[in-house]
């Protein structure tokens, strides 16, 4: 399986405890990555599944499991300067990082990278540390994080979230898999 580090952080957990009880003899290998490095072709033979990040406007052959809004998220305990917005955010290469780029370069407001993490545990340690704040998909929220509204704060959109079948190796493991996740996800909106 293949997955977003936001994912792993926050939809695993739960759902491989559930599926490793009710299927015992099955090995779960996951790798987590942008999403980008996941769909790559040279890597996609790797994986049975992968759950990706796709932009609304991009064609994919994924099965489109969720159509999420993006969020801005911080720390309530460390209100965020919103008239000189500092980022907490993932490398080059992610999706998020591209759309708050794109959006807050459409307007005045002050901004600048503070810290890069490509792991989402990372990321929230320097939320939580007052280091700024971030955009996620709004399914993908750490509890502990908040969601901030504000007029500097731009509208992201949404973001789809994907699961690619690659394999007929193991057909009935993987559409059970994928079957997990997909009614995980639909049940968290």
């Amino acid at each position: 399986l293949g997955i977003p580090n936001e994912f792993a952080s926050t939809l695993l957990p739960g759902l491989i405890g559930e599926f490793s009880k009710r299927y015992p003899d099955v090995s779960l290998e996951v790798t987590s990555a942008l999403s980008r490095e996941l769909l790559h072709p040279s890597r996609r033979k790797e994986f049975d599944l992968i759950l990706a990040l796709v932009n609304p406007d991009q064609q994919t052959e994924g099965e489109l499991v969720l159509e999420d809004e993006m969020v801005w998220v911080g720390d309530p305990l460390h209100p965020a300067n919103m008239d000189a917005i500092s980022l907490v955010l993932a490398p080059d290469g992610c999706i998020y990082r591209s759309r708050v780029i794109t959006h807050l370069k459409q307007q005045t407001t002050a901004w600048k990278i503070t810290y890069t993490n490509a792991d989402l545990t990372g990321l929230v340690a320097a939320i939580q540390q007052g280091l700024g704040i971030t955009a996620l998909a709004k399914s993908s929220m750490p509890a502990n994080l908040q969601v901030l509204n504000h007029r500097n704060l731009p509208k992201l959109g949404t973001i789809n979230i994907c699961l690619f079948q690659l394999s007929n190796q193991h057909p009935i493991v993987s559409e059970t898999m994928a079957n997990f996740i997909v009614h995980r996800l639909r049940a968290q909106q």
